[in-house]
């Protein structure tokens, strides 16, 4: 335990820097991966890519803004305090990505609007706070927070190979899971939006190496090194939490491995203490509102929120199974997913029989059963939830497919092939999707064909939720701004994938005979208002086909093509931005009685 942070921290240079040295394969593999989630990530900038993003972004402005208004310990506090939720060290990522245009807005003479910001309306999805910024600070602040993002994805890479290689002793593991991970859509999907999913991910395969290399080197720096990385992912994200499970069976594995001393080895007070402080303090400690004095809001984050979440619902009724399916199909396509789970099997059946890397192989198994337990008591969640098991289908499946090329060379390569042109086809269309999202498009053809003073309506609650300009009036309809009346008169009305929900029978969420009818007028051009543009692919007779929940058989699909509908707060790709432009052809009717739309 003489290491310290210094010498462990130099340790990881060298070997970074003697893994791209000594594997020719491994630069590459970094460079796809870091070219596959550059791709387009400025898309949908200056409005955002998921809710957390601007939630997240906007917690660390209002925390500037309040300093700078009044520079004192209260003002910090209250900044902090404001959050939607204690959302942990995302803060002082978001904090520091956006510090160079905090400091351009101090020497261009526009620091006074972080100051203005105060406490901003939730009315519209902050819309009033989005337009009390110029249109540059939005630009750079999210295009760095998904830069760090980026930079987060590939170090997950890294990890992942470094994992491999030194489980299994062969860089062929380590290159292999690290494709594979690179070629798994979900994964770059979270690398295109800003948020504490990639960070979390990156912390919970530090952690879970460091650990490893303590069962195998039996040095107690690496386990207290681990249990900060445990804890600095829990700060980021609650659901990193079965990391806390990794790092018990890395204490008893280490046991286990010492033979006939493993009482002793096992017996060691100390350590145990000192990891699970270390942890501790590290949560702690990344959670700002902890910082400041909010112990309340974190109590209530951590033991209420983590209780309530398991029953939150956030889609239709289904079995757990089949939110698995559909998350695993659309996150790694069908080969890759199929791959993955003969990967796991073929690994539990080999555990005891294997050489080398049994604790490892033991390590990964714990660490995806944890989290497989966790999210199988929950109602319902979506891919980003699941990112976390990425990597570790792919650290079993390229294990086992080393051992097949052992003994089956043919197999083998003939298997890798298939899967690495499947999953690569499958990533490489989702992601060249980014090039022309729906939402970006309708942006441009309202900026290009409204007029200067034209005003667009829209029914969804949130403005990340629309296609609207940064520069043009708008009718927030469906939640009215409170500072502005209702144009009576609007020369564009704009309908999402959300809105035509409403005309779905049996929708678990957005139904109303009202607001079905409504919409349903409006496409058949009642009010003088006539569809002028489409974007994005439009679904038959303008009626969302979801697959049915519980069946099979509509999911197969979510594994063959890549960009697929998605619930709640998942980044809304092609089909969830499929976005219809209404134009007022002749006078206004006024007769429009608008339904509430939620």
């Amino acid at each position: 335990m003489s290491a310290g942070p210094r010498a462990l921290l130099g340790r990881a240079k060298r070997q970074v820097s003697a893994d791209l040295r000594r594997d020719p394969y491994l630069p590459y593999v970094l460079l796809l991966a870091a070219l596959l989630s550059l791709f387009w990530f400025w898309h949908r900038i200056p409005n955002f890519a998921t809710r957390d993003e601007k939630s997240r972004l906007l917690d660390a402005m209002v925390a500037y803004g309040r300093v700078i208004d009044d520079p004192s310990f209260d003002s910090l506090s209250a900044g902090v305090r404001w959050g939607r939720v204690p959302f942990g060290a995302t803060l002082y990522l978001f904090g520091l990505a956006i510090l160079p245009v905090v400091l351009a807005a101090a020497v261009l003479g526009g620091i006074d609007q972080f100051a203005s910001l105060g406490f901003p309306s939730y009315a519209f999805g902050f819309y009033g706070a989005w337009q009390s910024m110029p249109r540059w600070v939005w630009t750079a602040s999210i295009a760095l927070v998904r830069l760090c993002n980026v930079a987060f994805a590939v170090g997950c890479v890294y990890l992942t190979y470094r994992l491999g290689t030194a489980i299994s002793g062969r860089r062929l593991v380590g290159d292999l899971a690290a494709l594979l991970l690179s070629l798994s859509f979900g994964f770059l999907t979270i690398a295109h939006e800003g948020g504490e999913d990639m960070p979390a991910l990156f912390f919970v395969l530090l952690a879970l190496y460091l650990v490893y290399r303590y069962v195998e080197t039996d040095e107690g720096a690496l386990f207290l090194a681990g249990a900060a990385a445990g804890g600095i992912a829990i700060a980021f994200k609650l659901t990193a939490a079965p990391i806390v499970v990794v790092i018990g069976a890395a204490f008893l594995l280490r046991a286990h491995r010492a033979g006939e001393d493993w009482r002793a080895t096992l017996w060691r007070p100390r350590l145990f203490l000192a990891g699970a402080l270390t942890g501790l303090a590290c949560i702690l400690l990344g959670i700002p509102t902890a910082l400041v004095g909010g112990f309340d809001a974190v109590v209530e984050r951590i033991v209420a929120g983590s209780a309530e979440r398991a029953s939150h619902t956030t889609g239709p009724d289904a079995p757990i199974w089949w939110w698995f399916l559909r998350g695993y199909l659309s996150g790694l396509s069908l080969p890759l997913f199929v791959a993955g789970v003969l990967g796991v099997l073929a690994s539990v059946a080999t555990l005891g029989r294997r050489r080398v890397g049994t604790h490892g192989t033991a390590l990964l198994l714990v660490a995806l059963g944890s989290y497989v337990l966790l999210f199988s008591r929950w109602h319902d969640f979506r891919v980003h939830h699941l990112l976390p098991t990425f990597p570790l289908l792919a650290l079993l499946l390229a294990d086992r497919l080393a051992w097949l090329d052992d003994h089956r060379p043919t197999v083998a390569r003939t298997a890798v092939a298939l899967l690495v042109l499947t999953s690569g086809a499958y990533a490489a269309v989702g992601v060249a999707g980014y090039a022309s999202m729906p939402r970006d498009e309708a942006e441009d053809w309202l900026v290009e064909n409204a007029a200067e003073n034209a005003t667009v309506e829209v029914y969804r609650v949130d403005l990340q939720d629309t296609a609207v300009p940064y520069e043009m009036q708008v009718n927030s309809a469906g939640d009215q701004l409170p500072d502005r009346e209702l144009d009576p008169c609007p020369e564009y009305i704009q309908l999402g994938y959300r809105d035509l929900l409403f005309r779905v029978d049996g929708t678990y969420y957005r139904s109303g005979d009202f607001q079905g009818r409504y919409v349903t007028n409006l496409l058949e051009g009642a009010y003088n208002y006539e569809v002028v543009a489409e974007f994005g692919p439009r679904p038959p007779g303008y009626v969302p086909e979801r697959a049915e929940p519980g069946s099979v058989t509509d999911l197969l699909r979510y594994g063959v093509v890549p960009q697929t509908d998605q619930y709640a707060d998942e980044q809304e790709l092609a089909p969830n931005q499929f976005t219809v432009i209404l134009e007022r052809q002749g006078e206004c009717t006024g007769d429009r009685e608008i339904p509430p739309f939620w």
